[in-house]
């Protein structure tokens, strides 16, 4: 037995099928009314799941075609990610930012589910729209656990960010980075003023303390104005010969 809804079940399931591309890249997801009767769901059961694959960035729909498999995801380690703030001024840029949604969710919000709460917590929602220079960089969608940071709601974020708010008024212990290149929806796409073929990277950050979660981040850049960097020292393998006692030049 499982205490995961049924929905959660079934993108499990289809995630499962990627990743080992039982359904490969392009393959064409069965329609709603045969993985209901598969899954022994409701069709708006399975709806649900297939629309936040398509949020994951894992499925594509095509309007009068069907859902399609973006393809696998592939893992790789990232280093210093820095905030988007900073980002901008090191590109000698202009940040500003509009907030779009700051408010506490709804019991019955989907997005609750980004943070695995339990029913009587209370989870914070902010959607902001950063620009560079007035041109939009990244749409930031963080849910918020209310106990680790009560007063996230009375914060201006045009101010400032959440990300320098949230390092200076809470403890984490743990962050999990993701990465992976998405097509969006028409909304994200209008505010980030990108045509309908334009393939977007999404970050998706997760941050715990002591294994409580503290907040889920969803950040989304449009691929042409946007590019990962990451240095660091490089270790060599190469074992470097110890000259032995007496035997020196």
């Amino acid at each position: 037995m499982t205490d995961q809804p049924l929905y959660e079940q079934i993108k499990s399931a289809i995630d499962r099928r990627i990743e080992t591309e039982e359904w490969p890249a392009n393959y064409q997801v069965p329609s709603e009314e045969d993985l209901a009767s598969e899954f022994g769901a409701s069709p708006l059961t399975v709806r649900r799941a297939l629309r936040e694959l398509q949020t994951d960035g894992v499925l594509l729909r095509i309007q009068g075609r069907g859902t399609f498999v973006i393809g696998p995801r592939m893992q790789c380690a990232v280093f210093n990610l820095p905030d988007i703030e900073e980002e901008v001024a090191l590109s000698g840029g202009a940040h500003s930012c509009r907030v779009l949604q700051h408010s506490i969710l709804g019991r019955d919000s989907p997005g609750r589910n980004m943070l695995q709460l339990p029913p009587e917590e209370t989870v914070f929602h902010s959607r902001l729209l950063h620009l560079e220079d007035g041109t939009p960089i990244q749409l930031e969608d963080r849910y918020v656990n209310a106990s680790e940071a009560p007063a996230y709601l009375e914060q201006d974020f045009s101010r400032i960010t959440p990300h320098n708010w949230l390092l200076r008024e809470t403890t984490v212990t743990t962050v999990d980075n993701t990465i992976r290149a998405i097509r969006v929806d028409e909304d994200i796409r209008n505010h980030l003023q990108i045509s309908e073929n334009q393939p977007c990277l999404l970050l998706d950050r997760s941050t715990w303390r002591e294994g409580i979660p503290v907040t889920r981040s969803r950040f989304i850049y449009p691929g042409d104005r946007y590019r990962l960097r990451s240095s660091h020292e490089a270790r060599s393998n190469r074992i470097v010969p110890t000259p032995s006692p007496g035997k020196g030049r």
